[in-house]
């Protein structure tokens, strides 16, 4: 399905996925907008491009990403939801509040806030405490401080793990599948008692995309870890878009409390239907750099 906005033509879903037996359905025009406040991350993942970048949007505009909002509503495009993301957006914390400042008057707007340092370093969590966020999520690739510090690059301290004065009930934290680190079922089962443990609701397992000779070398495929041995874990439903996407739904139960699961099989990187990236200056199909919409 194509639409137009600023007299370009973008791609847009046409069909659900397909979600177990059932057939994917017709859906009606919509989008999700990432607005990427900026370049700098403070950690130095050896998966991600921006580790340890420190090239700030030197001029983010505001007006233009209203602008954009309201070229989708009155082209009757939904906006599923807005998310803030980087690089780390708490190294631009001025420009994600004038956004909240502006949003708060959008009430029908959902705005989600995408951490990359993890919500593990003092400025992330003062980020993670404002109210206006439908929802957060933030990295958290092991549960052993050291191993989180050297999959970070950065120091990861005592009160990190605490989230003092944070809704978790709006937290989504997502691990990705390392070799070396979270590689098998049992560091699965123990990274969900952990999640667990942090009285977090919600968990995902994604896979590697192989980006760099980085996530090549570190790749874990889903096949290899047996989750059928994990105790307490259920399986509830699988969603996939052929070979571009395919997610699946647990719930796992220990000592009493639900943690809902997700995992993220395979993702084609290069998939971009219904994606639109605000970069301060422009407006992007999906996430590459030669196909400027506005």
């Amino acid at each position: 399905m194509c639409a137009v906005i600023f007299d370009k033509h973008i791609q847009l879903k046409s069909m659900s996925c397909a979600h177990g037996h059932c057939q994917p359905q017709p859906i009606p025009k919509a989008v999700n907008v990432f607005v990427k406040v900026t370049d700098c991350c403070n950690a130095r993942c050896a998966f991600c491009s921006n580790g340890g970048c420190h090239k700030n949007i030197e001029a983010f505009n505001h007006v233009k990403l209203w602008e954009v909002i309201d070229e989708l509503r009155e082209k009757d495009i939904i906006i599923n939801r807005i998310n803030i993301t980087g690089g780390e957006p708490s190294v631009a914390s001025e420009i994600v509040n004038q956004i909240l400042a502006t949003a708060s008057t959008e009430q029908y707007l959902n705005i989600h806030l995408h951490l990359n340092t993890n919500g593990l370093v003092p400025a992330s969590q003062d980020m993670m405490r404002q109210p206006r966020w439908n929802s957060i999520f933030m990295s958290l690739h092991h549960y052993d401080r050291d191993k989180l510090s050297e999959i970070y690059g950065v120091s990861i301290s005592e009160k990190a793990l605490e989230f003092e004065d944070i809704d978790l009930e709006r937290v989504n934290a997502s691990c990705n599948l390392i070799r070396g680190f979270i590689d098998n079922s049992d560091e699965v089962e123990n990274m969900m008692k952990f999640a667990i443990a942090l009285r977090l609701p919600r968990l995902g397992f994604v896979a590697l995309m192989k980006v760099n000779d980085y996530c090549k070398k570190h790749y874990v495929d889903f096949d290899e870890i047996n989750f059928t041995n994990i105790p307490h874990l259920y399986f509830t439903e699988s969603r996939n878009r052929g070979a571009d996407c395919k997610c699946s739904n647990y719930l796992y139960n220990h000592n009493g409390r639900i943690l809902e699961v997700y995992m993220r099989n395979y993702s084609n990187p290069n998939y971009c239907e219904s994606s639109l990236l605000y970069d301060g200056q422009y407006l992007r199909q999906g996430f590459h750099d030669d196909n400027i919409i506005y």
